[in-house]
């Protein structure tokens, strides 16, 4: 057996920077495409980039999004390393929307490095390690969590250094990435303080008991005192987030039912439980991460491989069981710890990732030593040659379809890519204190390409905080009105009111079916004042389709912007 002895090993061991520089390859290669894509468009930003880094281009010219209700609230969300990190670079010349698009790689790359050691540290195999390493870049690539730069792509490193220290029995910077985790990714660090607490229990005979252990008393007091400290900046909260809707409140509104801006409810057991953000939200793809669902079966057998798995297993455990736990908690206090599959989406991907690879590491061994053996006994059959050849076309496909930047680019990382250039250019040119108006979808870009403040948009249409949400609700109800109005003094109103400068209007826009498209406002607690706006369509002229030919300053193939100026000069109708 080439994995059954002591010697393999240690003459393994040296190659154990070959296969690291192979597991980094498989980064680099990501990386360099997730590059040439995102520095090959004009405009594109990840879609979560327009939620969390437009703002924070504040930092690099403190005039943008002057007073802008969206942009603060966003802001206040922010965790507080996150910031720091953003607010350095920009003082050193990179601004966030630049520097956006420069981390993931990076990121990618440290996470890379410490799942092979990791890896390792479980079984002590670099092409384990190697396994592990390219599972784990794909299952970070083929999502749109790493590519965004956001709060959330910081928990890879972050989370896969923790697990390699804590291999390690490395208390000090164990402390020091529960700290950052906490000032980048909160819900991470309950984890992390679960996996510590699960340190202190021992099993024996059937019953689970307390360790005698002093030293993981000290690390679990050590680890309950760093997470004070990185949660802290969350007690300071601004009014606008003093307030969190009640889950008696979620389940009777719209927005978090099917078919709603955020559905949480009213999918069935299933989509409850496994697919949607309260759910376990395990990954579908690459299908071949399942495959670690069978590793604690085969650690009952007495294949010699699994002699070699040290009983550093029990981290795997323990992150499995504190996902879950964390996962049932967020369930039973909804919605104090925010959305439940927060606590297993990412982490559990870590077990499935790693498992998987030393499942493959098994199956590769049995695959040679049958191999071996045929060779041997010169005992080669047309269906061997047949099996050889369907195992290595499902590797290199397991290996290669997930690596086509079709694929993981179009397919899983959710860029949003600008194309109504005219309007970005006019209004970038606009003082920078304007705001622009409008229900399309194409609103959403606006402050992400042309750095300018809008008024409502479904991306920012989060319902969690009723203080932010209500003020979100009346704008775009208002909106509402005004844009199908057949009274051009309650269109005038509307500008006055909010100050607004620009209209965008879509060419679709004076269609019932405009409307009905739109989830964010059909399926809404003010779904009857969208129904009203539909009826008021279909049995009047809006007011504002007078107005856009002769007040149009920007006109392209699907929309025209319109100066309100224009607008406010027109008299009313009496």
């Amino acid at each position: 057996m080439i994995f059954s002895n002591q010697k393999f090993i240690n003459n393994n061991r040296k190659n154990v920077y070959l296969y690291l520089g192979i597991s980094l390859l498989f980064a680099l290669y990501y990386g360099a495409f997730f590059y040439y894509y995102a520095f090959t468009h004009e405009y594109i930003i990840q879609d979560d980039g327009r939620h969390h880094i437009v703002w924070l281009q504040k930092f690099v010219d403190a005039e943008l999004f002057p007073q802008d209700y969206i942009a603060n609230y966003f802001l206040s969300l922010a965790p507080i390393g996150y910031k720091a990190l953003y607010f350095v670079a920009a003082k050193i010349g990179i601004e966030p929307l630049l520097l956006a698009k420069i981390l993931p790689p990076i990121l990618g790359l440290i996470t890379t490095v410490y799942i092979y050691f990791f890896t390792l540290e479980i079984l002590p195999l670099p092409i384990t390690g190697c396994i592990s390493s390219l599972l784990i870049n794909q299952l970070m690539w083929l999502n749109d969590d790493l590519v965004t730069a956001t709060p959330r792509a910081f928990l890879y490193p972050l989370f896969a250094a923790f697990l390699y220290y804590l291999s390690q029995r490395k208390i000090i910077p164990c402390l020091i990435l529960m700290l950052l985790q906490g000032l980048f990714y909160p819900q991470i660090l309950l984890i992390q303080i679960a996996i510590v607490g699960l340190g202190l229990l021992r099993y024996d005979k059937f019953l689970f008991k307390l360790t005698q252990d002093k030293k993981a008393y000290i690390w679990f007091i050590s680890g309950l005192i760093a997470s004070a400290i990185a949660l802290i900046p969350l007690t300071q909260k601004k009014p606008e987030l003093a307030t969190v809707i009640t889950a008696k409140v979620m389940e009777q509104m719209p927005e978090f039912n099917q078919g709603g801006r955020t559905p949480f409810y009213g999918g069935g057991w299933f989509d409850y439980w496994l697919i949607n953000s309260n759910g376990l939200n395990l990954p579908l793809f690459p299908t071949i991460v399942w495959l670690g669902v069978g590793l604690p079966f085969l650690m009952r057998t007495r294949l010699p491989i699994i002699k070699l798995i040290t009983p550093k297993i029990i981290i795997s455990l323990q992150v499995t069981v504190a996902s879950l736990i964390l996962f049932i908690a967020a369930h039973i206090l909804l919605p104090t710890l925010h959305l439940p599959g927060r606590y297993t989406y990412h982490t559990l991907r870590f077990i499935l990732g790693i498992s998987s690879a030393i499942v493959i590491t098994l199956l590769l061994n049995l695959a040679l030593n049958w191999y071996n053996k045929k060779i041997k006994y010169h005992s080669f059959k047309p269906l061997d040659k047949l099996k050889i050849t369907l195992v290595l076309l499902f590797s290199l496909t397991v290996i290669i379809f997930p690596a086509v930047p079709y694929v993981f680019v179009n397919w899983f990382q959710n860029w949003r890519i600008g194309t109504e250039t005219e309007i970005y250019q006019y209004l970038a040119q606009q003082p920078k204190d304007i705001l622009v108006a409008s229900l399309s979808e194409e609103i959403n870009n606006i402050p992400a390409f042309s750095q300018r403040s809008i008024l409502t948009g479904r991306e920012f249409a989060y319902a969690y905080h009723p203080v932010y949400y209500n003020q979100i609700k009346q704008r775009t109800i208002n909106l509402l009105q005004a844009q199908y109005s057949p009274d051009i003094a309650v269109l005038k109103s509307f500008v006055k009111q909010y100050d607004v400068d620009y209209l965008l209007i879509e060419n679709t826009a004076f269609t019932p079916e405009y409307l009905l498209e739109k989830d964010w406002l059909i399926n809404s607690s003010f779904s009857s004042e969208t129904r009203g706006a539909i009826i008021s369509l279909n049995s009047n002229s809006s007011a504002l389709t007078q107005l856009i030919l002769p007040c149009s300053v920007v006109t392209t193939k699907n929309f025209n912007l319109l100066d309100t100026a224009c607008i406010l000069k027109v008299k009313s109708n009496n």
